[in-house]
Order: structure tokens, then sequence, then C-alpha cells
């Protein structure tokens, strides 16, 4: 075929494809422009079908289809920045786990097409951020990008303060200061909430020894000790509690007046006799031994740990356990215990008294107030003896 039949076979096609257009057979005329070699021209009619398009996929491939005919064209450059962001507008939409990598596919095709500002956002949501600042870069956006670099010096100064944060809580609850690390922790969450940082909180806060019920082991010995000015013993809401019907609720209360150590029945229904069968009215002194019996069926028995200290702490045995109630600070070594509360928190504190040296634990020295928990060995030097020891907290049993 020649070269003027080749023209007219062009002229021919373009007119029947005008004829098509405004017929709107947009599809035919597309094919028709083609065949006429004006790509110009199909590219437009494909653009005009994607405007037309309710489907956001099919406009994105007649995008495609227009981007590719008029490669390295104007007309073509606008179609390829359309369907980039057709694809933007389609992965914000969506869920699920890989919108991450489709959102920054979707970014680099924006980037590619020039479109460096849509680009930049959609590197952002994809928490691309060095990604986001190269493009704003080659946008030239400096108000954007400078608000970028201000926002990300704000995040990166935010980060290293919560890692700061979360550091300096394990420092503390390592050398017992534990009260000082929940504090830090819960200043923080005032301002804003932070799973990491309430899970550090809750992990300190259920590892605390709380009283008055204590377990310690002192110089290799098991000893439950119950701590307080005064103790109670009954049924229900007592310190020490006792499993029996016709105990009271609160049954006795063990207290000291003038440093002696006394015991008195509150008012109980069953009542508490001494062994002899006197009941027990208002208080007695503890003395060097006293045999009780609650409500007629529990025997107590009370009496100094050491003989020689009438007025140091009791030792009682009831309901076939026994506890040791010092009735005031407990003291061990050079060092006092006490139950003590911090607002909601409650801890078991360990003082160091005057004129002796702090406790030593993993090889620190410790300040002269710490707090105790679980899995502590308090040392009375760097490599001394456990003098203190607290036990773990055995797990409830599996149900499953």
């Amino acid at each position: 075929m020649g070269f003027f039949d080749r023209l007219r076979g062009r002229h021919r096609a373009e007119s029947r494809a005008k004829k098509r257009e405004l017929a709107g057979d947009l599809e035919k005329a597309t094919e028709l422009y083609l065949e006429a070699d004006r790509p110009e021209e199909a590219v437009r009619l494909l653009l005009l079908r994607a405007d037309a398009e309710g489907d956001p996929h099919k406009r994105m491939v007649l995008c495609a289809q227009a981007a590719r005919i008029g490669e390295g064209t104007e007309a073509g450059d606008e179609a390829l920045k359309r369907k980039a962001r057709l694809g933007f507008d389609v992965v914000k939409g969506a869920q699920g786990a890989t919108m991450k990598g489709e959102l920054v596919r979707v970014a680099q095709e924006l980037e590619t097409a020039g479109d460096w500002e849509t680009a930049a956002e959609a590197f952002r949501l994809a928490g691309d951020t060095e990604a986001e600042i190269r493009v704003l870069k080659e946008a030239g956006a400096i108000e954007q990008l400078e608000e970028r670099l201000h926002a990300t010096s704000a995040v990166a100064k935010k980060e290293r303060d919560r890692a700061q944060l979360l550091r300096r809580m394990r420092d503390l609850d390592s050398i017992a200061e534990r009260r000082l690390a929940l504090k830090a922790g819960s200043e923080w969450l005032d301002r804003e909430r932070d799973e990491q940082i309430e899970l550090e909180v809750e992990r300190i806060r259920q590892k605390l020894v709380a009283g008055p019920v204590l377990e310690l082991t002192v110089h290799g010995i098991p000893t439950t000790y119950v701590l307080g000015e005064q103790v109670t013993i009954g049924r229900a809401r007592a310190d020490i509690v006792v499993h029996q019907s016709g105990v009271s609720r609160q049954h006795l209360r063990l207290h000291r007046e003038d440093g002696r150590a006394l015991v008195e029945d509150l008012d109980t229904r069953n009542g508490t006799t001494i062994a002899g069968g006197a009941r027990v009215t208002g208080s007695i002194p503890i003395g060097s031994g006293l045999s009780l019996e609650l409500a007629g069926q529990v025997p107590c028995r009370l009496e100094p740990v050491l003989a020689s200290e009438p007025d140091g702490p009791i030792a009682v045995q009831v309901g076939g356990k026994h506890y040791v109630v010092p009735l005031g600070p407990l003291r061990i070594a050079g060092w006092l215990l006490t139950d003590a509360h911090h607002g909601s928190d409650r801890f078991v504190v360990l003082r160091t008294l005057d004129g002796r040296d702090p406790p030593h634990k993993a090889g620190y020295q410790l300040a002269r107030e710490i707090e105790l928990s679980e899995g502590d060995e308090i040392r009375d030097g760097r490599d001394g003896e456990v003098i203190i020891a607290v036990p773990e907290r055995r797990a409830a049993p599996s149900l499953g």
C-alpha cells in the first residue's frame, strides 16, 4: 500500500472515530483513533471514559491504558498521575495487613508520575518518614518539609523520652526503689496512654510485696509475719483469717500499750476463753504466754518469740498455722520493715536504722529506704549473707 493510500485510510478512520464519538460509542471511537494514528485523541477518550466509570478499579484500568498509549506525552503523564491517585484512594479505603505494602507501592507510582505531594502523603501513611521527607524535598514543598521535620523531631524526642523512662523504671526496680518507678510511670500515663509503660507499671505493681501478711525467709528460715501496730484475728476482714463458722468476722485484737503486748476479745457472740474456762473481757496482757480458745472450738496460742524479750514480737499459733506478729515495725538485722501505703499502692518498706549501712542486692548498695518485691535477696554486704529473701508467689493452678 502506498503512502497516499495509508494517509487516506487514516483520514477515513479519523472521520469514523469522530462520528462514533458524537454517537456516544467512546470505546469504538478509541479504537478508530488508534487506527488513525491519533494516540492523543485515544488518550483523551480513555480519560473521559474513566471519568464516567463508577468502579474505581475499572477507572484505574482505563487510566493505565491511557498512560501506556500516551507514554512520553503530557497527556500520558497526566493519565499516569490519575491512575496513581486512584490507586492511593483505593488503598486508603482498604483494610488489612497488606495496606502498608500497598501504600508504599502506590507512593512509588505517585513519585514516578511526579505527583510529589500525594506521594509524600502516601509515604507518611505507610510510616516511611525518610521517603516522605525525600519526596517533599523533590517537590520543593519547603513549608510542608519544615513542618514535617519539626514533627519528626518531636516524635523522635518523645520516643527517646519514652525509652529513657522505661530504662529508668527498670533500673529503679532493680535497685528496689519501686515507689519512684511507679511514680515516674504514672506521671507519664497521666499525660497520655502508652501500652508499654502501662505494662511496665503493672509488672512492677504485681510483684510488689504488700502487707499485712508477709512471707519471708529470714536467715534461711521461712516465716509468716503479720505487720501493723495492731493485728486482728477472725473469720473475715481480719489480718489473720481462721475459717471456722463459730469465729466472729473480727474476733481478737492484738496491740500494745506502754510497751506491753495485749489481746482483746472484740465483744464476740461466742467469746474467747482462757485455758481453764475463764472468759476474756477487755484487754489482757500476753505476758510470757497465753493459751486461748476462740468460740469454744479453735485453740490459739500467743507467746513472745523469745522468752528473754517478753515485749518483743509475738508468736501466734491458730488454725493450724504459725505467725510472727511484731505489733509495730519488724526489726531484722539493722533494718525495720513496715507496711505502708502510697495512693492506691501498698508496700512493705525496708528502712535502714541510723548508724547502720544500707543493704545490698545483686551487687548494688541500695537506698536507705526501699520497697520489697518478689524475688528480692537482701544482703548485709556486697558479697554478704542473704538476710532476707522474698519468695516468688506461686501461680494459680490451671483449671484446663
